[in-house]
């Protein structure tokens, strides 16, 4: 044993110090951009830092165990300060890197796990991991790797794609939770997460950034928590299928850990290069040129709900007022009440006379209609539920127990999440959606809740139970079905974004660009457009809660708790709110949607319904660029901040008739920028003010296309012309934006 001079006041330390630890050199490895240095006695994570020592992550008391695999709840784990040996080798080769194993587990002398970590060439490390000897150890899920002692500065940001993305300007104080003790976020892949990433910005400082390159879509779960002391820590879970059965398990993917600068969105490119490679993009039916040409075509979206004369014709209004294709987007058309009576939708509320008249009146006048059918839920009072035994295709719990979800506050009746990867359900599903196609004449099935996947751990569904991509597979079976009985013309959408997706549906509802509406402020989360930066050209998105109006109440629900204020017109004060929900989705490439439009907002709320119709012709005449372009990251703007306020209500608002106001911000003009396939950028601007801007923007000549000089072309609701050059290298332009204007600025490069 060392000398220990200060043994009594220190002598714990000292005896739990073994000379092999203190006296063997730590594991390091030093790649692109990116430097690790792990633990010499246990192989945790060190420190994570650029190779110019800017930190990103420093653990100052003990680090976390590399990995921890998890038993059946209520069973220890084994992690990887429990192993008697860890050792660890150096590889060679165009990625030099290290390989590390451990040993001799006390309760578990058959395990042994080992790793490796190599370097990338984009300031990334990727992480490997196999387990070994498991049989009958019961492991389930592996969190591996583990990084904690991340530095949350204040000028950290943190992005998560959840569905469209979410971004936290404070992730520090989120992180610490409410208590200041430390609160912990987990999300699934695939569903939650529509992409297999999270970054932690610092702007000209190194971030963090994490992601995993798994192609097939296995079940996964990206873990964030905070502590008291301000940092954070980071851990990727994977599922395993059959725990228990297998002896062996090593995930087909790696986890990639590393170095980012900027903001989200220079994260957002670097996942861009490797998913813009992945199956779901080359497949995409965007890509293939196989979406759904009437939905491509689509100028504007109408989120209506009820009977035909409350949804198609205010849909055929707005097609006659503002000249552009209109599609609708229909709720509550079906039989029963709204999230108490699914699947028993047929027949129609309006009788199928009337209804396939309508629709066909709605065709007559250039209007398509899809309708919503959930596209995993079974609700459990229904005849049907237990008529058919639909118990037994049910997702089940881990204790075997069917998994229940009651979403209707008004009428608190259970459904049951249904596995898409039984057969039973796909032909139940597709047989619905045969009758609303083939007989009734709507376009297309709006697959709620289909951008989702759950573990289910029945044993007679034919699927391994727990982890897997069994969820995925049984979804595109279901996708499949419903397209070859239905023609080319179907069209499909489904809720939230998702890269798993984009083969099987035309389009996808990105409602999170109203977020304001619904959302506790109080979170720290607010919308960003991640998903469209990454997968613009492969998918289609549009949607929002914008609405001019309170909210609707289904005439099928119970009279007692209906308000009186349903469907009447809000107060014009909120407007702003509604024009920058147009705003944003002009900005950030969507198909511009209304909710709640009624016939009494053409005369009442004519500005607003006039500024959407602007947005949406100059959107859709532009669409090589709004619709089909390539993300760029747009420039800084001067455009000064508006205040105002917003209203936070939905269908469900706990407090009857009422709204709750939330301050908003915004920028007076918004800006986005697209590339399209010709190379030339658009920079698209949105006024959502009263009075006019010049705004200057600080261009990337990289980026911005202006290396080699550019002409400028100005579009906007008067048509297309020519305002001038720029210089080679130019980095800044100023626009004139009108009050209320959109414009679409066109840079076209020099050669």
């Amino acid at each position: 044993m060392p000398s220990c001079p200060f043994a009594l006041v220190l002598g714990l330390l000292c005896v739990a110090a073994s000379p092999a630890a203190s006296q063997a050199p730590a594991p390091t490895l030093a790649g692109p951009g990116v430097r690790l240095v792990l633990d010499a006695a246990h192989g945790s994570i060190r420190r994570l830092e650029s190779t110019a020592g800017q930190e990103v992550a420093i653990p100052t008391d003990e680090p976390l165990a590399l990995f921890r695999l998890e038993r059946a709840p209520g069973q220890p784990f084994i992690e990887a300060t429990r192993a008697a040996r860890f050792t660890w080798s150096r590889l060679a080769g165009a990625h030099p890197g290290l390989a590390l194993t451990w040993e001799g587990f006390r309760e578990y002398p058959t395990v042994t796990v080992r790793a490796t970590v190599v370097t990338d060439s984009d300031s990334t490390l990727a992480w490997h991991i196999a387990v070994e000897g498991i049989a009958g150890v019961g492991i389930e899920r592996v969190l591996f790797p583990r990084l904690g002692g991340i530095g949350l500065t204040e000028t950290a940001e943190l992005a998560v794609p959840l569905w469209m993305g979410q971004r936290a300007k404070d992730p520090r104080s989120m992180l610490s939770g409410p208590d200041g003790k430390g609160r912990r976020f987990e999300w699934g892949y695939p569903g939650q997460l529509s992409m297999q990433m999270i970054a932690l910005t610092r702007g000209a400082s190194a971030g963090l950034y994490v992601a995993t390159d798994d192609s097939l879509a296995y079940r996964k779960s990206f873990v964030l928590s905070g502590d008291a002391e301000g940092y954070g820590r980071v851990e990727i879970a994977h599922v395993l299928s059959d725990p228990g059965t297998a002896t062996r398990y090593e995930p087909t993917y790696a986890v990639k850990i590393g170095v980012v600068y900027g903001t989200w969105m220079h994260a957002a490119e670097r996942y861009r290069a490797w998913g813009e490679r992945q199956r779901w993009a080359r497949e995409s039916r965007v890509a293939l040129g196989t979406a759904t040409t009437w939905m491509r075509e689509t100028g504007v979206w109408v989120w209506n709900r009820g009977r035909a004369s409350q949804v198609l014709d205010p849909a055929i209004t707005l097609r006659e007022t503002i000249g552009l294709p209109v599609s609708v987007f229909w709720h509550w058309w079906h039989a029963g009440p709204y999230d108490t009576s699914f699947p028993d939708y047929l027949p129609p509320r309006d009788g199928v006379p009337a209804f396939t008249a309508a629709v066909k009146k709605a065709h007559a006048a250039d209007v398509r209609a899809i309708v919503y059918m959930n596209q995993r839920l079974w609700c459990v009072k229904t005849p049907s539920w237990t008529k058919e035994g639909a118990e037994r295709y049910a997702v089940r719990e881990r204790d075997g127990t069917v998994r229940l979800e009651t979403y209707n506050i008004f009428d608190p009746i259970p459904c049951a999440p249904m596995d898409v990867s039984t057969a039973f359900w796909r032909d139940k599903y597709a047989g619905i959606a045969d009758t609303v196609v083939q007989q009734y004449g709507i376009d297309g099935v709006y697959m709620d809740q289909a951008v989702l996947s759950l573990v289910c751990w029945s044993p007679d569904h034919g699927h391994p139970v727990g982890g897997g991509h069994y969820w995925m597979d049984g979804f595109r079976a279901l996708a499949a079905d419903l397209r070859r009985r239905n023609g080319a013309s179907l069209g499909l959408a489904g809720e939230g974004g998702g890269e798993s997706w984009l083969p099987d549906l035309d389009a996808f509802l990105t409602l999170q660009v109203s977020e304001e509406r619904y959302a506790d402020p109080a979170s720290g989360w607010g919308p960003i457009p991640l998903f469209q930066a990454v997968y613009h050209r492969h998918a289609i998105t549009y949607g929002t809660y914008g609405s001019l109006t309170y909210p609707p109440y289904d005439e099928m629900w119970p009279d007692s708790t209906r308000p009186a204020n349903a469907l009447t017109l809000l107060d014009a004060k909120y407007r702003r709110q509604f024009l920058m929900e147009q705003a944003r989705m002009f900005v950030w490439g969507m198909q511009p949607t209304i909710a709640n439009l009624l016939p009494e907002q053409f005369t009442q709320r004519a500005g607003e319904i006039a500024y959407l119709g602007r947005l949406a012709r100059l959107r859709h005449a532009h669409r090589a660029w709004l619709q089909d372009g390539a993300f760029v990251i747009p420039p800084a703007s001067n455009a000064p901040e508006l205040t105002f306020t917003g209203s936070r209500i939905s269908i469900y608002a706990a407090r009857r008739g009422g709204v709750t106001e939330v301050p908003l911000r915004a920028p007076s003009v918004l800006t986005g920028a697209w590339r399209a396939a010709n190379g030339q950028v658009g920079i698209a601007l949105a006024s959502i003010d009263d009075e006019a801007h010049a705004v200057t923007l600080a261009l990337d000549p990289v980026r911005h296309g202006t290396v080699h000089g550019a002409t400028l072309w100005r579009v906007d609701a008067s048509g297309k012309r020519r305002v001038g050059a720029l210089a080679a290298g130019a980095r800044e332009v100023t626009v004139d934006v009108g009050a209320l204007e959109g414009v679409l600025l066109l840079i076209e490069p020099g050669r």
